[in-house]
């Protein structure tokens, strides 16, 4: 859990002796007020600027690889993205299902899924999934390639529930024979394969009348091996591959290799993907957007509040020329910002000092 901006601003101003803010008056605050609130979003970015790798800054990402296309921008992974870990990228096979993880409450459409027959649901059963009874939804799938296995996973439920991969966007399928799943009683993982025979098939699923089927996880991927790509600089890359990536032709692209980040802030595979059947799934770290609304909350841990405080009074103290009481917030901020770091990153170098 994390404070919200109005619960770290009155910590300050109640230390200090300050009038606080309530709901209503806090976008109208004023004086010492306004001050600690500009100082408690600096408190939060010295905290995050002075380690790269706080736990609570981590998230995991997927770009979906395209064909032809080497850049992939950091503002098309996250707006408040701030690192990237690129010893940790991989190419993994990519998923081809739209909406496949079901984390969704009252839709009765689900984007991606088109409706054959019935009125498919949402349902908070089973931690949310897509509710079927006596209907079937479909999903196109393009970009296949012919000849190459691919593995359907879900993880569902029903008494009579069924599942057709095929050339034929409901009703009985040709490529794959119909898996049924009797399981009403509990959440079952099923994998099935079948071979593309074109580039685009369909997915589908079918509940008879009188049985409820849920569908919580759908993933359609090719069998292939996954990919850790190697980093290399800029620098290397310009020297060793730029020239052949930019000379050429499509039937020299191919699986990427090296992975490299550009000076606007772009992520770059070589050698140039030929196929859209990978996605790149890596790790990074985020930065945080500074707190407004009084509900806003801080994206460091509650346990840490403390932390926040004595920055935010220091500062406030330093602004009121305050500097002997300055100096005592300002041990007990970097007092704690030390446990901070043997805690949640296992600083040992600073265990001797806190």
């Amino acid at each position: 859990m994390a404070s919200d901006y109005i619960v770290l601003v009155n910590n300050v101003l109640r230390d200090m002796n300050e009038v606080e803010l309530t709901s209503s008056t806090f976008t109208a605050s004023r004086g010492v007020q306004t001050t600690v609130k500009d100082y408690i979003n600096r408190a939060i970015s010295d905290i995050l600027n002075s380690e790269l790798n706080w736990p609570f800054t981590h998230a995991s990402g997927e770009v979906d690889v395209i064909a032809g296309k080497q850049l992939y921008s950091y503002a098309s992974i996250a707006s408040t993205l701030k690192y990237v870990d690129y010893d940790n990228m991989i190419l993994k096979p990519k998923n081809y299902i739209t909406n496949g993880i079901y984390e969704i409450a009252g839709a009765a459409s689900i984007t991606g899924w088109t409706t054959v027959s019935g009125s498919p649901a949402a349902s908070s059963k089973f931690g949310n999934t897509l509710l079927l009874t006596n209907a079937e939804v479909t999903q196109q799938i393009d970009d296949l390639i012919v000849g190459r296995s691919y593995t359907i996973l879900t993880q569902t439920s029903g008494a009579t529930l069924t599942l057709e991969v095929g050339t034929s966007s409901g009703g009985s399928q040709t490529t794959s024979s119909t898996l049924t799943i009797s399981n009403a009683n509990e959440v079952l993982l099923t994998e099935t394969t079948f071979t593309a025979t074109a580039t685009s098939h369909f997915v589908s699923f079918t509940e008879a009348a009188g049985s409820a089927g849920f569908v919580k996880l759908v993933e359609l991927t090719e069998n292939l091996t996954p990919i850790p790509l190697k980093y290399i600089s800029y620098e290397e890359y310009t020297e060793r591959y730029r020239e052949r990536d930019f000379r050429a032709d499509v039937d020299k692209f191919g699986d990427p290799e090296y992975v490299y980040t550009t000076y606007n802030e772009e992520i770059g595979l070589t050698p140039i993907p030929k196929n859209s059947n990978r996605s790149l799934s890596f790790d990074y770290y985020v930065t945080a957007t500074a707190l407004s609304a009084a509900t806003d909350e801080s994206i460091i841990p509650e346990r840490f509040e403390p932390v926040i405080n004595a920055r935010a009074k220091y500062y406030t103290y330093m602004f009121r020329s305050d500097t002997q009481t300055a100096q005592f917030a300002l041990k007990e901020y970097e007092d704690g910002l030390k446990r901070m770091k043997v805690e949640l990153l296992n600083r040992k170098d600073y265990m001797r000092a806190v």
